[in-house]
């Protein structure tokens, strides 16, 4: 829906897109070394499909569901865009297609980017890899992938750990795809004011962290919400509205966003999991909660043992 109500009470159009410059950085292989436009030697496709395995399709699965763009209708193609290169390179590397970057002129407050665009049959390609793990965007994968097989079906993935084991790195992984592209991870200090008539005003300093998924659409924090709560994880995480969004500075309504949140006792768990899955570098943030682990159980052992109860103040485990 194109209009939405804003604070006046009024229907508005909400979505306008915003002039961009995108100069291309890295140039079609295929194209530069004389190929013809969807000629590809037999060579190729196996190389990518001995890259592209279950865990790995299960990550771009969900990174394109995250921030993704497939078309179907007149042009195939599927478009991925981040504010970080080390994944878009990757792609960009795989099918050697071009990568471009784009900037907005007229948004200073808007981050530059990072572009992949397949087409054709690399196009066909990739979706027919990614789609049995899909969520949010299989249906449109799907409508790309029938333009040429009509009778193609995706298989369905089981989730049952404890019967197939073997599943747990593929769904890990798109854990991993979804937290590089939709998540967020930080630790940062925060100062709180307190007014008392005995002490006058006081002011508390402390760390804040966070380990959080952020999407418009539930399906796919229910999927995490759902992976991370089965055996053999131990997580327990919340799904929330976010509420500090709504409205935009020009007083237009936003799409409601919700949180899928990883609790402050388990971010180091987490971090030890899934960094060595995550593409992007800034992201990995295992070492600087460690670090805090360490701070916690010098300075204050009570939050520390109330975070990790299996550890004995000697160190060693329970």
């Amino acid at each position: 829906m194109a209009y939405r109500k804003n604070k006046d009470g009024s229907f508005s159009y909400y979505y306008k897109e915003a002039p961009r410059k995108q100069r291309i950085i890295q140039p079609d292989w295929f194209k530069e070394h004389g190929y013809k436009t969807d000629q590809f030697p037999e060579e190729f496709w196996t190389y990518v499909d001995e890259q592209l395995t279950p865990p790995r399709c299960g990550y771009w699965a969900i990174a394109t569901d995250g921030d993704g763009t497939i078309s179907w209708a007149r042009n195939h193609c599927v478009e991925i865009a981040l504010t970080s290169r080390e994944p878009i390179q990757y792609l960009a590397d795989l099918y050697g297609v071009s990568l471009s970057y784009v900037s907005f002129p007229t948004e200073p407050n808007w981050k530059n980017m990072y572009r992949v665009s397949l087409t054709g049959k690399r196009a066909h390609h990739f979706a027919k890899k990614i789609c049995p793990y899909m969520i949010e965007k299989k249906h449109i994968a799907l409508k790309l992938i029938n333009r040429k097989e009509p009778n193609y079906h995706p298989p369905k993935i089981p989730m049952d750990f404890r019967k197939d084991p073997g599943s747990i790195s593929t769904h890990m992984h798109m854990v991993a795809g979804l937290f590089d592209t939709e998540g967020s991870v930080g630790i940062k200090p925060s100062y709180s004011k307190y007014q008392s008539k005995k002490k006058g005003l006081r002011i508390y300093s402390s760390l804040n962290q966070w380990i959080q998924f952020t999407n418009t659409n539930l399906r796919p924090l229910r999927k995490i919400k759902k992976i991370l709560e089965s055996w053999p994880f131990i997580f327990k995480l919340t799904i929330r509205k976010d509420m500090s969004r709504l409205f935009k500075k020009n007083g237009d309504l936003q799409k409601q966003r919700y949180k899928l949140t990883v609790p402050s006792g388990q971010h180091r768990l987490f971090m030890k999991l899934f960094s060595p899955l995550l593409m992007i570098k800034k992201k990995k943030q295992e070492g600087r909660f460690d670090d805090l682990a360490e701070i916690d159980k010098r300075f204050f052992p009570d939050k520390y043992y109330k975070d990790y109860p299996n550890q004995k103040p000697d160190g060693s485990k329970r």
